[in-house]
């Protein structure tokens, strides 16, 4: 399991559900501050929590370098290296990191499971 998974899901899922770049933004502020001061990081655990915002930032239209950039910048020394890294990649896709989107009664949801072996 990501560390931070909770997190995750809560902020991205709420702003793929209501199209908000805003919302999107403020949760992934929250995943910087958060994995900054985590202890014992793992930059495959960053890449894994950093998904999901990535592809809602595509789903609604926005370059995750433009719009999660600033954010990053605010944060420890190898999360701003480890984001600069995985942005600009262009394998990054839902299911390589663990990801699906559910249906839930609340709206769509991004849900984190590794694929059975």
């Amino acid at each position: 399991m990501a560390q931070g998974e909770g997190l995750v899901q809560r902020e991205a899922s709420a702003a793929l559900r209501a199209g908000s770049l805003e919302r999107l933004q403020r949760g992934f502020e929250r995943l910087v501050e958060a994995e900054s001061t985590s202890r014992g990081w793992d930059p495959r655990d960053t890449m894994i929590n950093m998904t999901p915002f990535i592809d809602c930032a595509r789903r609604l239209g926005h370059d995750p370098a433009v719009v999660f950039g600033p954010a990053a910048l605010t944060g420890a020394e190898w999360f701003r290296e480890t984001f600069e890294a995985f942005v600009r990649r262009s394998d990054i896709t839902l299911a390589a990191f663990g990801w699906s989107i559910v249906e839930t009664p609340e709206g769509p949801a991004y849900h984190f499971a590794w694929p059975d072996p």
